[in-house]
């Protein structure tokens, strides 16, 4: 009777010390500082330029497509370190999407066709590129 008693607080230990394990794991901020250690080596810094931001938010779409990185954190991992003075302009209840960032500072930096008429005309072949690194960088 004395080992079953044992056996049956052991398992109950054991069960809620799992119950717990498993609270902890889904917590936010344990899926944030995954999510974050994951990424941080495959997402690059933001580009200063705004007419780069459109391929580096293509770039980061893939990413969180290939990784199945889950929507309720998108928009948290990828808080814009360059973008901080537009994202001040920005309504806090919009900024609480992924898509919703996006489309703002797409939105904000004035991308036309004008600017990327400019940014074609204005290239040049660096001296280490070959012709077709030159030409993908012009799409």
């Amino acid at each position: 009777m004395s080992s079953n008693g044992k056996s049956n607080a052991s398992r109950e230990f054991e069960e809620r010390k799992w119950r717990e394990d498993r609270a902890y794991n889904e917590s936010t901020a344990v899926k944030i500082k995954t999510w974050g250690d994951a990424l941080r080596n495959t997402i690059t810094k933001m580009p200063s330029e705004g007419i780069d931001l459109v391929s580096w938010f293509v770039s980061i779409d893939k990413l969180f497509e290939q990784l199945s990185v889950p929507a309720d954190l998108q928009d948290i991992l990828i808080r814009p370190y360059r973008a901080k003075l537009l994202m001040t302009k920005c309504d806090p209840t919009h900024s609480a999407k992924y898509e919703n960032i996006k489309s703002f500072l797409l939105k904000e930096l004035h991308l036309s066709p004008a600017v990327y008429l400019e940014k074609f005309n204005s290239l040049t072949q660096d001296k280490s590129e070959t012709y077709t690194q030159f030409s993908t960088r012009l799409m």
